[in-house]
């Protein structure tokens, strides 16, 4: 079962907390709609991030350090990977 949760940019930022398995636990899902333009039939929907609350953790702390101007810049960024691990029992479902 999904909850929604509180933002501090409520017109703008979806939360929803769900469980992501037994291996992620309880995870948020960060929704934002998709800017306006010369929309395509996707555009018209939105974009999300999930994470564990590791991964929100960190996170949290690289924005704060770009909001608070002490963010390190990184010249040899590693090339991201994708999560493998993440199975379809494990994807959040619709509110």
């Amino acid at each position: 079962m999904s909850q929604d949760l509180k933002s501090r940019n409520p017109k703008f930022v979806g939360l929803t907390r769900f469980w992501g398995g037994q291996k992620r636990g309880s995870c948020v899902q960060v929704t934002v709609a998709r800017k306006l333009g010369d929309p395509v039939p996707a555009d018209k929907f939105f974009d999300s991030v999930t994470l564990s609350k590791q991964e929100a953790v960190a996170l949290a702390q690289d924005l704060l350090d770009f909001a608070s101007g002490t963010e390190v810049d990184e010249f040899d960024a590693p090339v991201l990977e994708c999560q493998t691990d993440f199975t379809p029992a494990d994807k959040p479902r619709g509110n």
